[in-house]
């Protein structure tokens, strides 16, 4: 992308991410003040529901990324794995999902690895036999 179209779309997207969070402060301003006026009458315990609220969220969302993350990291395979299963004459089916671009820029690949995008994959996964183990790689 060209510097001038780049600094044009990025001026707008800047122009318009300020305009809709000003235009929002400005609508939903007295609001808040109001709220914050009416909520004194409710005593300390705003003030400890909105903590408490928040750290809840907050330790939610850290487990559940630890479970995401220990599951993404049990159905990785390295390498040297993927290496000593075809050594070893296993049935793989490896498919090389780079783009196009990516795949002119290292053109080597497993042998044996099927090229697919991921577009084209979304488009032809009936095709994939299910009966043996699948090995995904990108870059």
């Amino acid at each position: 992308m060209r510097l001038l179209r780049f600094l044009l779309f990025d001026g707008l997207g800047a122009f318009i991410w300020v305009g809709v969070f000003t235009l929002l402060g400005y609508q939903f301003g007295h609001e808040i003040e109001d709220l914050a006026v009416n909520s004194s009458g409710m005593g300390p315990w705003v003030g400890l529901v909105v903590p408490v609220g928040l750290a809840v969220y907050i330790l939610w969302k850290f487990i559940q990324r630890k479970r995401f993350l220990h599951r993404l990291a049990i159905a990785r395979v390295t390498p040297e794995e993927v290496k000593r299963k075809l050594d070893a004459g296993e049935d793989l089916l490896i498919l090389d999902l780079r783009d196009a671009l990516e795949f002119e820029v290292e053109p080597h690949t497993i042998p044996g690895a099927f090229q697919l995008s991921i577009e084209e994959l979304e488009e032809q996964h009936h095709k994939i036999p299910r009966d043996r183990e699948i090995v995904l790689f990108c870059t």
